[in-house]
């Protein structure tokens, strides 16, 4: 039997099913939200299908015929599954729970996606939470994800996106790095010190400062090569020189004091991109876990993101392009 067979035949079940249920097509037909014609079609086609009779009928009476006794039960059930399959779907569509699948970066993930999960899972037992931190951009529909939580400067086309915010970036390095190197009044001077950046096998980069919109490209060297935002956060920490990391990496460092802008004055870009996103499956219904998730953060996040709060002076953030 055909699939359309199969969704053909479920549907005329149905219709048999409520004409047994109201005694009569016609009240069958209202039930059913449909005409009588179409209703008292949907019987004929039943019957002829299987070559039989279901119902004996006049103008007056409506009676199952022994067979159509038998097919009555097996119609039930049937009436009874896609009621439960109808259920399912809307209990899917309005209880958040089951498993969510979240993936997103390494260090944006360990500093603010995490410290939320707690308070999450507490407001919403019945969701488990799966956070998969990886340094690339996954398949979010190969791979099974159900949200995307993507720095980038574009999100996917062929999938919905929440811009969230603006991402920024800064040059940062020790108060006592800054003390006792050469001093950095324009950008040529970094070029006189070891400049950490986000990278694996590169040993030169080349950062784009801008100041009232002129641009000053600036190559500059580093001795390490790191590909990851903490680790790179580490080593300015610890003295070995000038970093360009994105703000929410060193928000609190700013904060507390242990690290300083390098030429505030400027604007920098980096290479993680210029935009928070949350991505998700388009359509129409979209899972409540999914979008009970997406709530959540957007509370925490929309309009100032917290590690943007120590950075006033910034601007842009809540602005998508």
């Amino acid at each position: 039997m055909t699939f359309s067979r199969s969704i053909n035949t479920a549907r005329w079940m149905l219709t048999f099913a409520k004409i047994v249920e109201c005694g009569s097509i016609s009240k069958a037909a209202q039930a059913l939200a449909q005409d009588k014609a179409v209703t008292s079609r949907q019987l004929r086609d039943v019957e002829d299908s299987m070559g039989i009779r279901l119902l004996n009928r006049n103008t007056r009476h409506l009676s199952l015929t022994d067979v159509g006794a038998i097919i009555h039960e097996r119609a039930v059930k049937i009436a009874q599954e896609l009621e439960g399959v109808r259920a399912d779907a809307e209990q899917f569509l309005s209880l958040p729970s089951g498993v969510l699948k979240i993936s997103t970066s390494v260090a944006f993930g360990r500093l603010h996606v995490l410290p939320l999960l707690v308070d999450f899972t507490k407001n919403h037992p019945l969701i488990s939470i799966e956070l998969c931190l990886l340094d690339r951009h996954v398949n979010l529909i190969e791979e099974g994800y159900d949200l995307l939580l993507r720095l980038c400067n574009e999100p996917p086309a062929n999938l919905s996106a929440k811009f969230i915010c603006r991402l920024t970036y800064d040059l940062v390095a020790t108060a006592d790095l800054l003390s006792a190197a050469p001093p950095i009044n324009c950008p040529d001077d970094l070029t006189h010190h070891n400049c950490l950046f986000y990278g694996f096998h590169n040993r030169k980069t080349t950062w784009d400062l801008i100041k009232n919109g002129e641009h000053h490209p600036v190559e500059v060297c580093n001795s390490f090569s790191v590909n990851n935002s903490e680790a790179l956060r580490d080593l300015v920490l610890s003295g070995a020189g000038i970093a360009l990391l994105p703000t929410f990496a060193v928000a609190k460092d700013l904060a507390s004091k242990a690290l300083q802008r390098v030429l505030p004055d400027y604007t920098v870009t980096g290479s993680t991109g210029d935009a928070l996103y949350l991505i998700y499956m388009p359509g129409r219904y979209l899972p409540a876990k999914t979008r009970t998730f997406i709530d959540f953060l957007s509370e925490q996040w929309i309009p100032l993101p917290p590690w943007a709060t120590s950075n006033a002076n910034k601007t842009h953030l809540q602005q998508p392009r």
